[in-house]
């Protein structure tokens, strides 16, 4: 049992007038005798393991580890599981939120906060804790069965907890998962369906459907709920990669593009998810949309020799030498060794101009970048022999 007025209360936030803000809140409402501080979720969590919280309130949108980061790891120690967390997030931030609240947050406040707002939520949540209902109760025997290995008792406990609650979602979800346990892959699929009929926020159900499907191959199922789907974690953001390059090799490219320029619009690491979907597109030959988003790349970071390497390779590949010197003479005017380009890279990238100037009969050029490359590497055998055919 939390005694409300005696409890100790963690609150997590990155911006310190917020935490301040939140703690005068709590002792102007007598809510808790300890309040604890930390400035993001990984401070927070190793506060959790030393010291006994009753109560966090956490911010989602914080650097090192954001809130449902903090909150994922919370859920998954078995001395802090049990500990309500209350959330809070700006308007703009709703929809994230909402994808996990009712798997994992016992409340969320949409910020500004309010004295009223606060208390509200807080006494709600503690009340709850200190007085779980019959779902809540099916739930946590669910949850001892299923770790002492009892996967049928768990999921009987389960639907008595679906009994009480028959339109959560969550409690759907975690059907679902048991059944995946006894390999019963129809119902799994029926509750994971259930799940997302019943509360259109379930993203959470939504992507374990898209895993049951691409495990099935069934990819028109797995691109319906990906499509559904209205906001992208990191996690999200590789299936989709995962989805798209299956489509590709499925014949289904378009298709493929469209989650791809969704994942590139939404997403916060823009360029290392660019930078493979380039690359999934050079290995399975769709070389249009390689360019095009290589182009679009290049444009965005122009002192990216990497890049712009890739790109004069790519034009190699695709028999377009114009546009490939265009790459490489740009190359080895900016580049140097070490800083942008390895030896290797440096002397190759020369090789390649000497190559495309020899058929292009430019014996003068081609001689200019064979002693750069001579200079560097006085014995090296393809410099020697383009020479011998140059003379």
């Amino acid at each position: 049992m939390i005694d409300i007025n005696t409890m100790s209360v963690l609150i997590v936030d990155d911006m310190k007038t917020m935490r301040l803000s939140i703690r005068n809140m709590f002792k102007q409402l007598r809510l808790g005798s300890t309040i604890r501080h930390s400035e993001n979720g990984r401070e927070a969590l190793k506060l959790l393991n030393e010291v006994h919280i009753d109560m966090a309130v956490i911010d989602w949108n914080m650097p090192v580890m954001n809130g449902i980061e903090l909150l994922t790891n919370i859920r998954s120690i078995k001395t802090l599981r049990d500990m309500p967390v209350i959330m809070i997030t700006a308007e703009a931030e709703r929809d994230i939120v909402l994808n996990v609240v009712e798997s994992e947050i016992d409340a969320y406040l949409l910020k500004p906060l309010t004295m009223k707002s606060l208390e509200d939520k807080v006494k709600a949540v503690i009340a709850s804790a200190n007085n779980p209902d019959k779902a809540a109760n099916h739930l946590y025997n669910a949850r001892d069965f299923e770790e002492a290995g009892d996967i049928k008792s768990a999921i009987e406990e389960t639907k008595l907890a679906l009994q009480e609650k028959p339109k959560a979602s969550r409690i759907l979800r975690n059907l679902g998962l048991l059944y995946g346990k006894i390999n019963n892959d129809k119902m799994a699929e029926k509750c994971f369906v259930k799940a997302v009929a019943v509360n259109k926020e379930d993203d959470v159900s939504r992507f374990l459907l898209v895993d049951f499907y691409l495990k099935n191959n069934d990819l028109v199922n797995a691109l319906t709920y990906y499509e559904q789907a209205r906001v992208l974690s990191s996690q999200i953001v590789a299936k989709g990669v995962e989805l798209g390059e299956l489509l590709i090799k499925n014949e289904m490219t378009s298709r493929a593009i469209e989650i791809f320029n969704r994942i590139m619009k939404k997403s916060k690491d823009t360029f290392s998810i660019r930078d493979n979907v380039i690359d999934i597109c050079i290995e399975n030959r769709e070389f249009v949309y390689a360019k095009q988003f290589l182009a679009n790349l290049i444009e965005e970071l122009p002192d990216r020799i990497d890049l712009k390497l890739k790109a004069a390779r790519l034009y190699t590949q695709t028999g377009e030498p114009d546009k490939a010197l265009e790459y490489y003479e740009n190359i080895n005017n900016i580049a140097k060794i070490d800083k942008d380009l390895t030896e290797e890279e440096f002397i190759d990238v020369k090789l390649t101009l000497a190559k495309i100037y020899l058929e292009k009969k430019k014996a003068f050029i081609v001689e200019q970048y064979l002693n750069q490359i001579l200079k560097i590497d006085p014995q090296n055998a393809k410099a020697l022999e383009i020479r011998r055919l140059n003379d």
